[in-house]
């Protein structure tokens, strides 16, 4: 799996953001393209410690094969659980402001990638490394990028 901390992945994945219009609509689930802007920069704010989200049900599997799944496959299509406070379509967040959505995805991946520390526990799964964080955020990126065509 790809990972943030590398800056040609970072640039591959800020250079498909800037792909994104709009216009551009879904390939699957319910957010449309600002919501979806919204909930990328919001899951940048976990691994930082600006945002503590509430915790999910365990899922029906040892902590250390979610583990697994988290960082080596990529997510299915649709119906994957997010924190509730990242549910932008359930919480009727709906930006309107597409530049401004974009231009903070954008920064917030900067800070993320440029952050001296990230928290050290993935509350899903435990303890978790900064390489950790780099892997989840990029699968999590690229399966919303994808989500939207780009």
């Amino acid at each position: 799996m790809k990972n943030l901390f590398d800056e040609k992945v970072k640039e591959e994945i800020l250079s498909r953001i800037d792909k994104l219009s709009p216009d551009t609509k879904a390939l699957w689930g319910k957010m449309n393209v600002n919501q979806n802007l919204r909930h990328l920069s919001m899951s940048f704010e976990i691994p930082t410690g600006k945002l503590d989200p509430t915790q999910l049900k365990a899922p029906p599997m040892p902590k250390w094969l979610f583990r697994f799944f988290l960082l080596n496959v990529k997510p299915p299509k649709e119906k994957a659980e997010t924190f509730k406070e990242l549910n932008t379509v359930s919480n009727n967040i709906n930006p309107t402001d597409f530049e401004a959505e974009r231009n903070n995805l954008k920064k917030a991946i900067e800070d993320f990638c440029n952050a001296p520390n990230l928290i050290p526990v993935n509350k899903m799964v435990g303890k978790f490394s900064k390489k950790e964080w780099g892997k989840l955020n990029y699968n999590h990126t690229d399966h919303h990028l994808r989500q939207f065509g780009v």
